[in-house]
């Protein structure tokens, strides 16, 4: 399945809502909605909701990474919203794996 990338708003915070696979080709479309957000300084908070992406590749999550690590450096949040209840889901076993889900703020649902 295709990546589809939409983007909402919950208040004031810009959420990025992605489906499908996030893989190498598909990654830029990812890459430049975050550089959008994070150039407009009045974006304290940045969401990305992976709960319907099936896959990432490392170029996906090296980019979720460095924009995780510029958001911190501004004192600015960038949350992972992942509601996907099942532990053994890949993404659940991918940030489990590389410890990601003790770096980065990954919450089930907004509000967490």
């Amino acid at each position: 399945m295709a990546l589809d990338v939409v983007i909402k708003s919950e208040g004031a915070d810009p959420i990025i809502e992605l489906s499908g696979k996030i893989v190498d080709v598909d990654v830029k479309k990812i890459q430049y909605q975050l550089d959008l957000l994070h150039k407009d300084k009045k974006c304290k908070r940045v969401i990305l909701d992976v709960t319907h992406a099936d896959f990432i590749d490392s170029h996906g999550l090296g980019v979720v990474v460095y924009f995780h690590t510029l958001m911190q450096k501004e004192k600015r949040e960038f949350v992972i919203v992942n509601g996907n209840p099942d532990k053994s889901a890949y993404l659940n076993r991918l940030f489990e794996l590389t410890n990601l889900d003790k770096v980065l703020k990954i919450v089930k649902k907004l509000g967490d």
